[in-house]
């Protein structure tokens, strides 16, 4: 006797085929939309970073499928991006009865996360005082 694949599991495979297929389809107008964003407002004035700098190009990259040109701008969206990959796996390995822990879930870890992310957002303050 064959199982019945409920409703859930059907949607939780597709759901992110379709998005990337439309991501895929419509990225000419994503990019053209991200290059009407105004400037941050922050390094406008200050000529500092903020850890959102460097994002829109950063995804501008991520759409055009550069991943080190995108690593240039900023780190973030590409570590979001591997992040929700991971959860995204976990989710389908759960739905299918498999428990499987891949992204760490101890405090340490992400605390680490966050010092190298802010070490890197100081750094790249460094860098810009620097060239100027």
């Amino acid at each position: 006797m064959k199982k019945k694949i409920p409703l859930l599991k059907i949607l939780v495979c597709i759901f992110p085929l379709f998005t990337i297929g439309m991501i895929f389809a419509f990225r000419n107008i994503l990019y053209k939309l991200s290059t009407h964003l105004p400037a941050c407002p922050i390094y406008k004035y200050f000529h500092v970073y903020c850890p959102g700098c460097g994002n829109t190009r950063s995804v501008q990259y991520l759409l055009k499928g550069d991943v080190l040109n995108s690593l240039k701008f900023n780190i973030t969206p590409v570590f979001i991006l591997i992040l929700g990959t991971l959860a995204y796996i976990e989710l389908v390995l759960y739905i299918f009865g498999k428990n499987i822990k891949i992204i760490p879930r101890k405090k340490i870890f992400w605390v680490s996360i966050i010092i190298l992310f802010i070490l890197y957002y100081i750094a790249r303050n460094v860098w810009n005082i620097a060239a100027l």
